[in-house]
């Protein structure tokens, strides 16, 4: 059994003989006995849209017609939706995946910058790391370097010494010159 697709026109003015605090749920009821006697379902489901219609300005004023679409699928079950509404939610589902997938595809572009940013600071603390071994394994070999340094720096502390004493030598001979000068 195909779909089969159906617009009409509802009347609701009956709803009107009814008392005043009943009428939009007697309009939903005329509705579904509608799309029963003319659809020949077995079951009938309302839209939203629908619903919202009728009950629009109230229970005690529902609309005097009311122009639907009424689809009848495989299982006989009958859909009424208002003219366009269906194309509505279709449009506003197609928006909200859209939504959905640009959400989907920020968080994917995030979580994989956020990945980019780890595998740098990993990096970074594998560098941080070799260096403090390195810094550690100095300092075991920085003592020997200081105490060649020393051995190599004492002997040229002697040397110093040696030519201080050469020009103590040479004051005597200048005060010997002198004398001499004198005479």
């Amino acid at each position: 059994m195909a779909n089969l697709e159906r617009i009409y026109t509802i009347p609701l003015g009956d709803a009107y003989l009814r008392v005043r605090t009943k009428r939009a749920k007697r309009a939903v009821a005329f509705v579904r006995a509608f799309a029963l006697r003319h659809m020949k379902a077995t079951d009938v489901k309302i839209s939203e849209g629908t619903n919202m219609l009728v009950f629009r300005d109230g229970m005690q004023k529902p609309p005097r017609r009311l122009k639907v679409r009424i689809v009848k699928g495989e299982e006989g079950i009958a859909k009424v939706w208002l003219i366009g509404e269906e194309e509505k939610i279709k449009a506003i589902a197609d928006k909200k995946k859209a939504a959905e997938e640009t959400k989907k595809k920020e968080e994917e572009k995030k979580a994989s910058d956020k990945k980019k940013e780890d595998d740098k600071k990993a990096e970074e603390k594998k560098a941080d790391s070799a260096k403090a071994a390195a810094s550690t394994a100095k300092p075991a070999q920085a003592p020997a370097q200081p105490q060649a340094a020393k051995q190599q720096a004492a002997p040229t502390a002697v040397k110093p010494a040696q030519p201080a004493a050469a020009p103590s030598a040479a004051k005597p001979a200048s005060s010997q010159q002198a004398p001499q000068a004198k005479k």
